[in-house]
């Protein structure tokens, strides 16, 4: 699990590091459509290096926040995360989720900090709203299937980590990853791995 933990991290990294941030108004059908040919190149791609740059576009659609105070939200409880101020970080993104509700990223960001301060029911919740609203959010998926892990779920954590797969099939590691815990699991038949019953749009 070394290697895909790296990836991970990784990925963590590649969310707080994310800066192109819009200045101006962006429709939401826009930034669909953006995002449509966005995760339609990292699916055909075979370049690694193209593959992380629409990884990266993919993750600055996600943060993109139009609006003023929402945008200065979640740059405060980014910046909190890196400076490892988890609870403030909590604090902040609530807020966010609070006046942005539909904000699929305010709830990953939410979800991303209750999971490093090891509060995996509630990360778990916060991944449902996210790929509610963001079926194809691949961090939220690496995430819970990160979390699926460390429970000792090794059927739900393969399954989790299936979800990602199926919308970036660039993450180093995750193929391995899968195979070891479909391993792990034997005969144990694949759930659902969200637990959020009618609002696993992933699956």
């Amino acid at each position: 699990m070394t290697l895909l933990r790296a990836c991970l991290a990784g990925l963590l990294g590649l969310m707080l590091a994310t800066s192109a941030f819009a200045q101006t108004s962006n429709s939401d059908s826009g930034r669909a459509a953006v995002l449509d040919t966005l995760f339609a190149k990292l699916q055909s791609t075979t370049d690694p290096m193209a593959a992380q740059a629409l990884e990266q576009a993919i993750w600055e659609q996600w943060t993109m926040v139009p609006d003023r105070d929402q945008r200065q939200l979640m740059l405060l409880g980014m910046a909190e995360m890196q400076q490892q101020d988890l609870q403030s970080a909590v604090a902040t993104f609530t807020r966010l989720i609070e006046i942005a509700p539909d904000l699929s990223e305010a709830w990953n960001k939410r979800a991303t900090v209750y999971w490093l301060l090891g509060n995996f029911d509630a990360s778990i919740s916060d991944i449902c709203e996210t790929v509610k609203r963001e079926p194809r959010h691949f961090g939220a998926y690496s995430g819970l299937g990160m979390i699926r892990a460390q429970m000792g779920e090794p059927a739900r954590a393969a399954a989790a980590f299936e979800l990602a797969r199926k919308y970036n099939p660039h993450i180093v590691g995750i193929d391995d990853e899968i195979a070891r815990l479909k391993a792990q699991a034997g005969a144990d038949a694949p759930v659902d791995p969200l637990g959020c019953g009618e609002r696993t749009a992933g699956r």
